[in-house]
């Protein structure tokens, strides 16, 4: 796993580009709700970034913080809590309290102060609200939300700049990943790509493991069996993976185990490999399918 960018970072860069935003983030939810505490939305006076459930939800929220950046001049704080029933127009059931911030240029030398910071205290007046799933931590019983600032993002690893690995890439490129393709020439790849990928070509792929970041997720379809199969003996030999996917049959895997066993490696090392991968449930060999299932497998993984 690797950083993400802090979500004061995320303040701070959007009010490089609007006079005043508005920052919205979930405190607590009880019952059934669509995202769970410390997801965060920024609204400006025409746009929204991020989610904080969608639906109505998010629209109230939406046109409340509008209206409050009409005649905000200051930092300016509150905290609202909704019900998810019939009279929101959603249908989850539960609730939702969440902290709206707004913010103007002026406050960017203190937003700096944070942005290193890991956690943000915030505390809140119970005497306004009732928080489901805050935390109390003073003698005299105040009420905290912790908030955490910094997402994560795990590493994924594509080998393999063909078709599907392609339609892989777009598939992914919402999910929480810093995303790493590698192939062994520039002509295997499209003539553009998403800004966030790292494009990585060389005759021998198999070197570039150990100067990969340990713990990401690795899926390997090259246009070679032969090479497949070096790149998964490098990866098993420094054990550098959280998952090891590789794109095949189960005849594939089999051949693949029958090799690996062979060349000394251990059942139970072998037995970390994933193929076929992608979800059993969503059918097919095209690319776009194989794309649409591994991107839902990941999902699975970076929940």
């Amino acid at each position: 796993m690797s950083r993400n960018k802090s979500k004061i970072e995320e303040v701070i860069e959007k009010l490089s580009l609007y006079q005043k935003i508005a920052r919205v983030v979930i405190i607590s939810t009880k019952g059934s709700a669509p995202r769970k505490a410390n997801s965060q939305m920024i609204v400006t006076e025409q746009g929204a970034f991020g989610s904080i459930g969608g639906g109505q939800l998010e629209y109230q929220i939406t046109s409340i913080c509008r209206q409050g950046l009409l005649s905000v001049q200051k930092f300016v704080r509150e905290v609202r809590r909704f019900a998810l029933g019939p009279s929101l127009g959603q249908c989850c059931g539960g609730s939702v309290s969440v902290l709206i911030e707004y913010f103007s240029q002026s406050d960017v030398t203190e937003l700096q102060k944070l942005k290193q910071s890991a956690i943000l205290i915030h505390e809140l007046d119970t005497n306004k609200f009732p928080y489901e799933g805050t935390q109390s931590l003073s003698p005299d019983n105040k009420k905290f939300f912790r908030e955490q600032l910094f997402r994560t993002k795990t590493d994924l690893f594509i080998w393999g700049a063909g078709h599907t690995g392609r339609e892989i890439m777009e598939s992914t490129k919402s999910l929480p990943l810093n995303r790493y393709w590698i192939d062994t020439a520039r002509e295997r790849f499209p003539n553009s790509w998403d800004e966030d990928i790292h494009v990585i070509w060389a005759d021998d792929p198999t070197r570039l493991v150990s100067n990969f970041p340990d713990g990401g997720i690795h899926l390997i379809l090259t246009h070679s069996h032969q090479l497949d199969l070096a790149i998964v003996q490098s990866l098993l030999s420094q054990n550098k993976f959280y998952k090891l996917g590789l794109i095949g049959s189960m005849t594939k895997k089999a051949r693949f185990k029958s090799q690996l066993s062979k060349a000394g490696f251990k059942s139970v090392d072998i037995d970390k490999i994933i193929c076929p991968i992608g979800l059993p449930e969503i059918e097919g060999d095209e690319p776009f399918r194989i794309s649409l299932s591994v991107a839902g497998q990941i999902s699975n993984w970076t929940l």
